[in-house]
C-alpha cells in the first residue's frame, strides 16, 4: 500500500475510534473536524514525502509516526474495552459506510477510465464496434430495427419491431431462452411513454420491475442492461406531446435501477452530441447514429 493509502486508512481508523469513544454528539463533531483536517493534510502529502526524503527530517518524522501509532493503539484498546456496545455498533457502521463510499468512488473512477479507453479504441479503429457484439440479444422498437436494417447486427439476435414496449417481452421469451445470451440489451421506451399503458413514471417503473423479475427468473445466466430512452425532437411533439415526459421517465428508471442494483445505460451524452443524426421525424435515427449508440452500450458492459 502506498504512503497515501496508509495515511488515509489510518485516519479512517482514528475516525471510527473517536466514534467508539463518544457517548454523545461530541464524538461526531470531533470526527467531522478530524475528517476536515484529514482532507487538508492529504493535500499536503507531497510536502510530507519530501520531508521523508530529506535525511535530516527522517528522525523527526519517525518519532512523530511512532507517537501517532502509540496513541492510535491506546485509543483502539480503550474502544475495544468500552462497555457501550451501542456506540461500538455505530462506530462499526460508520467505518463500513466509509469503506463502501470509498469502494464506490474507486469503482466509478475505474469504470470511467475503462469507458474512455474503450471509446478511444473504437474511435481510432483499434477495435471494431460490431465485432464486439457476441452472445447477445437486443430487444427494442422501431429505433432498434436500424441495427438489422443497416446490417450491423444479426437479425436472429435483434428482436425489434415498430410499436413494441416492455409489455411485449413475454412474446419473445422463448426465443431469448433458446439463445440464452450472456447479455440482453433492453432498448424500448419511445412507445412505452406515449402508448398510454403507464400514464405515470411510477406505474412504468412498477411494470418494469415485474418485467425484470420475470426475465431474471427465465434467464438466470444473462446480464440485463436497461437503456435510457432517447428523447424525441421537434417536430415529433406534434405527433405526441407525451414524449416531452421522456426525461422524467428516464430519471425514475435510473433511480429505480440504482436502488435495485440493475445495470442502467445512460444515453444522455449520445443524444446531446449526436442528435443531429436524427431523422427528420425527430424520432428515428440515421445510419451513422447507431455506431455511437452501440459504443455507449458496449462501454457499459462489465469487462
Amino acid at each position: 500500500m502506498s504512503l497515501d493509502g496508509v495515511y488515509s486508512y489510518t485516519w479512517k481508523m482514528c475516525l471510527g475510534t473517536f466514534y467508539f469513544m463518544s457517548e454523545d454528539d461530541k464524538g461526531m463533531k470531533e470526527m467531522e473536524f478530524i475528517n476536515s483536517t484529514m482532507g487538508h493534510m492529504t493535500n499536503h502529502m507531497g510536502n510530507i514525502k519530501k520531508s521523508l526524503a530529506d535525511r535530516r527530517n527522517r528522525k523527526w518524522v519517525a518519532i512523530i509516526v511512532g507517537i501517532v501509532v502509540v496513541i492510535l493503539l491506546f485509543m483502539l484498546v480503550k474502544a475495544l474495552w468500552n462497555p457501550n456496545s451501542k456506540e461500538k455498533e455505530k462506530g462499526i457502521a460508520y467505518l463500513k459506510k466509509l469503506e463502501s463510499r470509498d469502494m464506490s468512488e474507486v469503482e466509478g473512477a475505474v469504470k470511467k477510465v475503462r469507458k474512455e479507453s474503450q471509446a478511444e479504441a473504437f474511435a481510432n479503429g483499434e477495435l471494431s464496434v460490431w465485432a464486439q457484439f457476441s452472445d447477445y440479444v437486443v430487444f427494442g422498437d422501431s429505433r432498434s430495427v436500424g441495427f438489422t436494417f443497416y446490417e450491423f447486427l444479426d437479425n436472429q439476435r435483434v428482436m425489434a419491431e415498430a410499436g413494441l414496449t416492455i409489455a411485449d417481452i413475454p412474446k419473445y421469451q422463448d426465443q431469448m431462452k433458446t439463445l440464452n445470451p450472456s447479455y440482453l440489451f433492453l432498448c424500448t421506451g419511445i412507445n412505452d411513454v406515449s402508448i398510454g399503458l403507464w400514464p405515470t413514471k411510477e406505474e412504468y417503473v412498477e411494470a418494469y420491475e415485474e418485467t425484470m423479475q420475470t426475465l431474471m427468473k427465465e434467464l438466470p445466466d444473462t446480464h440485463i442492461y436497461i437503456n435510457s430512452i432517447f428523447p424525441a425532437k421537434d417536430p415529433a411533439f406534434n405527433k405526441s406531446a407525451l414524449w416531452l415526459n421522456i426525461p422524467d421517465y428516464n430519471e425514475a428508471v435510473k433511480a429505480w435501477c440504482e436502488e435495485k442494483g440493475y445495470s442502467y445505460i445512460d444515453n444522455t451524452q449520445v443524444f446531446e452530441e449526436h442528435n443531429d443524426l436524427y431523422d427528420t421525424d425527430g424520432i428515428h435515427f440515421q445510419k451513422d447514429f447507431y455506431e455511437y449508440w452501440a459504443i455507449n452500450m458496449l462501454t457499459e458492459v462489465d469487462a
